[in-house]
């Protein structure tokens, strides 16, 4: 645990200077909260971690991609469609 805080009276939290230090948070920034059980876990929205894809798709995925596209009317005779 890294600290603890105070619901106030209009129902906000404050966020320590240590927290905010460590997970780099300034004014301005969006903070992302999920319920777990019981459990309020918040975290950083970072909106640059879908700026580089290259890591996460296939290296033919474009290759892949293209099939999919010309090969509609295949699809669908083994869809059982056609």
């Amino acid at each position: 645990m890294i600290g603890e805080t105070v619901v106030t009276r209009s129902s906000q939290i404050t966020l320590t200077k240590k927290v905010r230090e460590q997970l780099d948070i300034k004014e301005g920034d969006r903070l992302v909260l999920n319920i777990r059980g019981d459990v309020l876990i918040v975290s950083k929205k970072d909106p640059s971690v879908f700026d580089n894809f290259d890591e996460f798709l296939p290296e033919n995925f474009e290759k892949t991609l293209n099939k999919i596209r010309t090969d509609e009317k295949e699809r669908l005779k083994r869809l059982g469609i056609i």
